[in-house]
């Protein structure tokens, strides 16, 4: 029996497991409309387009044996397969899906997965596996601003006044508080009295 030209991989890290018998179909949900991807040929194939989150599921089965229907000889057992997609959908975390030669390649988060024996062989699991689209969300950091104003706060400042030939406090009091009558604010600043007169600090 030929083999077909897709492969359907699902992992979760470094932990894969390639489905030993391909579906039939797999549906694909897209917001209100439904598409289908033919797996047995090679039929037309859904482009997929940003949007709603997807949905994707698909019925199929782990057979105990090798047999035509399998895509590789050295397939995986039943339980053991059943046990790793438990596995993953235990964790909370999302799974990749891969669906070679289709643009299917999306992280996933398993939704639903149903099996049993029974409807094939005997010791053959059945299954459905229904998948959502999982998004990751970057979350923005929002930096509040410091108010400022808008005037630049000027108390506590104070200005040095290099002393020359000719000063006088009087002078010096008029040129920085406009009155000449104003000396002893410049006089009564403790450093200024202990300065020889080289310079002196005006607040």
């Amino acid at each position: 029996m030929t083999k077909s030209i897709y492969e359907i991989w699902l992992s979760q890290g470094k932990d894969k497991l390639r489905l030993p018998v391909l579906p039939e179909e797999i549906q694909i949900g897209n917001g209100a409309s439904n598409d289908s991807i033919n797996i047995a040929g090679l039929g037309e194939l859904t482009i997929i387009q940003d949007g709603p989150a997807k949905t994707f599921s698909f019925e199929s089965f782990f057979p105990a044996k090798y047999s035509p229907l399998c895509e590789y000889k050295k397939i995986p057992k039943p339980w053991d397969a059943i046990k790793k997609i438990e596995k993953w959908k235990k964790s909370g975390k999302p799974i990749r899906l891969i669906v070679t030669k289709t643009p299917i390649n999306v992280m996933v988060s398993i939704e639903d997965f149903p099996h049993g024996e029974g409807k094939w062989d005997v010791k053959d699991i059945g299954y459905t596996l229904a998948l959502k689209e999982y998004k990751y969300v970057t979350v923005r950091k929002v930096t509040k601003k410091k108010k400022t104003n808008s005037r630049p706060d000027t108390k506590g400042t104070s200005k040095t006044h290099k002393v020359k030939k000719g000063d006088t406090l009087w002078a010096l009091a008029r040129k920085y508080y406009g009155s000449g009558l104003k000396w002893k604010k410049i006089w009564n600043v403790p450093s200024n009295k202990k300065m020889l007169i080289s310079e002196i600090n005006v607040t």
